[in-house]
C-alpha cells in the first residue's frame, strides 16, 4: 500500500507540473497595438469662402465675384506628409498649393484672386495624387 501511495503521489505531482507548465497567463498585446492607418483612411472635409479665421472658413459660398480672393479650407484627417490643393477652372488645372501636415488632424488653406468668371474646383489631393475631397464654386 505504501507502494501505491507513492505511485499515486509522484503521479499527482506529475499531473499538476504539467498542467502548471501549460496553463501560462496569454500575453497582453503592446500598449501601442493600433494599427497605422492606411492611405484609404484618408480623407479632407473643403471649404470656400471668403477668409480662413481661427482655423475656420469664413464667409463660405458656391458663388463668388470676379476679382475676389476666393480662400479654400480643408481639415485633413490621417493624411502624412504633405497635401496639395489643385485648383481647377473648366475642369483643367491651372495651380496647385503642396502644403506639410503636422498631424492626424490637420486644417491649411490656400488661397487664389480670381478675376475671370469660370466654373472652378479645388481638390484636396494626398501626397502620392489620391483625392481626399473637393469643393466647386463659381466666378460671375
Amino acid at each position: 500500500m505504501k507502494h501505491s501511495t507513492m505511485f499515486a503521489l509522484a503521479l499527482s505531482l506529475s499531473l499538476s507540473t504539467t498542467a502548471f507548465a501549460q496553463d501560462k497567463a496569454p500575453t497582453p498585446p503592446p500598449a501601442d497595438s493600433k494599427p497605422a492607418p492606411s492611405a484609404g483612411d484618408a480623407s479632407a472635409e473643403v471649404k470656400a469662402g471668403t477668409g480662413v479665421e481661427k482655423r475656420e472658413i469664413v464667409g463660405e459660398a458656391t458663388s463668388f465675384s470676379a476679382g475676389t480672393t476666393v480662400w479654400v479650407w480643408s481639415l485633413v484627417h490621417n493624411a502624412e506628409g504633405s497635401v496639395k490643393h489643385v485648383w481647377k477652372r473648366d475642369g483643367k488645372a491651372v495651380w496647385t498649393a503642396t502644403m506639410k501636415i503636422g498631424s492626424k488632424k490637420w486644417s491649411t488653406s490656400s488661397r487664389r484672386t480670381i478675376p475671370k468668371a469660370g466654373a472652378w474646383e479645388v481638390e484636396v489631393q494626398s501626397a502620392d495624387g489620391a483625392s481626399l475631397g473637393s469643393v466647386s464654386f463659381t466666378i460671375n
